[in-house]
């Protein structure tokens, strides 16, 4: 945009010089050229300028790329990690179902084997009672 102004500003000059007879005396001849040749070294600096603003807006680019491959790496990462993380949860849901059925099954062992106790001892007290009667007869 800056080269085409001042481009623009260069053909109006010379169009200038040449439409206007008061513009032939050398002094404005002078001016003219030296116009001409400021506007060239602006549309010089200005090109510079472009390419650098380029270079760099590459440079931000490739950062940009290498940044986005190191996001999605991470992301990957983070994926693996989360499927990791939702097997373990699976294994300790599980592990504590085991764990729910094998105290339960405690409890009724427990409880089988506290009604075994009972009927044990009321088996002893009828031995003991049918020894005694055996003995009084």
């Amino acid at each position: 945009m800056q080269e085409s102004r001042m481009r623009l500003i260069t053909i109006a000059a010379v169009a200038a010089l040449a439409a206007t007879p008061a513009l032939a005396d050398p002094l404005t001849r002078e001016q003219a050229r030296a116009d001409y040749h400021q506007a060239n070294a602006d549309a010089a600096r200005a090109q510079i300028q472009k390419e650098n603003a380029q270079a760099e807006a590459d440079v931000q680019q490739d950062n940009a790329a290498s940044a986005q491959v190191q996001a999605n790496a991470a992301q990957a990462d983070a994926n693996v990690l989360k499927d990791q993380a939702d097997t373990r949860q699976a294994q300790a849901n599980s592990a504590q179902t085991q764990a729910s059925i094998a105290q339960s099954e405690a409890a009724n062992a427990q409880a089988r084997a506290a009604q075994a106790e009972i009927n044990r001892d009321e088996a002893l007290d009828r031995a003991d009672e049918a020894r005694a009667t055996a003995r009084v007869n």
